[in-house]
């Protein structure tokens, strides 16, 4: 075994250290992915889908070499380990994998698009802040409008920066919004479980109940107290999961308004003052801009040949 240093590049995702805090970048990969997809010279766009997009399996022209849909797709997917405000747009683009159609296509190079205006973005952790853990949870009630399923969607910070975070399609579909938010309360839920886990595995015990932010005043009120009638009696067993980690006092699940609702952009595709706004509050800055002048960007990026 030998020292290798300080960690400053790998498998395609750079490490800068600044006086400030540590960043995690994937601008190198970025320039690549563009370069070899031909949108090096592509204009960039504010943001990676059109607002309330809706892409249907069964519209449009089915695309003759889905080859290149299949490829672009799976490099935005590892993309996401530092662009969580990316995570839902190529969720719902890895749903056309099996028969990718020309509108998706489209939308996969509109992420691209997206990802050149963001090339300098990446997660920041910021030093001297209070490593409390807290998160959100959202639910996209019947979102899909072609099998009318809910999107569930969490994030989680660790400091100042987001540290998990997931978008993912319910595998039933929900009768209410309140069993759509329930079920997405309950991914975050396990999740919360895990990183307790880890974190103390890591020397970081996390005393107290972890803070879980939704903006659904009955699946709090249900979380709390369970109590059955016709609108509930629906919601499964299991997921009373949730109720029991609010009675051991793991989880205290807190309302916040739909303005403020950071796991918002894990369901649904955003106009661009709320993309701006919850991708800030997960730590996802730009490296180009807080730095100028104190660190000589350029410097930081390395060949990925090397």
């Amino acid at each position: 075994m030998k020292d290798l240093g300080e960690l400053k590049y790998f498998l395609s995702i750079e490490v800068v250290r600044t006086p400030q805090g540590i960043w995690m970048l994937q601008r190198q990969y970025v320039l690549d992915m563009l370069k070899k997809y031909g949108m090096t010279a592509c204009k960039p766009i504010a943001t990676p889908m059109e607002q309330n997009a809706k892409l249907r399996a069964d519209d449009g022209e089915i695309l003759e070499d889905p080859t290149m849909y299949r490829k672009i797709v799976g490099s935005l997917i590892y993309a996401t380990l530092t662009w969580p405000d990316m995570s839902h747009d190529v969720g719902v683009l890895s749903q056309f994998m099996q028969v990718p159609r020309k509108p998706h296509l489209d939308a996969a190079r509109r992420v691209l698009r997206y990802a050149k205006s963001t090339l300098n973005f990446g997660l920041f952790y910021a030093y001297g802040v209070d490593v409390e853990v807290f998160g959100y949870c959202d639910a996209d009630w019947a979102g899909s409008s072609y099998d009318r399923r809910s999107t569930s969607g969490y994030v989680f910070n660790f400091g100042s920066g987001a540290v998990s975070w997931s978008s993912k399609k319910q595998p039933t579909v929900a009768l209410s919004i309140t069993k759509a938010e329930y079920r997405g309360a309950a991914m975050a839920a396990c999740e919360i479980a895990w990183l307790r886990k880890l974190l103390q595995d890591l020397g970081h015990d996390v005393s107290g109940a972890v803070t879980l932010y939704c903006d659904n005043m009955s699946s709090i009120q249900l979380a709390n107290n369970p109590v059955f009638h016709t609108r509930t009696k629906h919601i499964e067993v299991h997921y009373h999961y949730v109720h029991e980690k609010v009675l051991a006092g793991d989880i205290n699940l807190v309302y916040v308004s739909t303005q403020e609702q950071v796991a918002d952009i894990f369901t649904k595709s955003l106009g661009v003052e709320k993309l701006q706004s919850f991708r800030s509050a997960m730590g996802v800055q730009d490296f180009g801009l807080s730095l100028r002048g104190s660190v000589d960007i350029s410097s930081s990026v390395y060949d990925s040949s090397g």
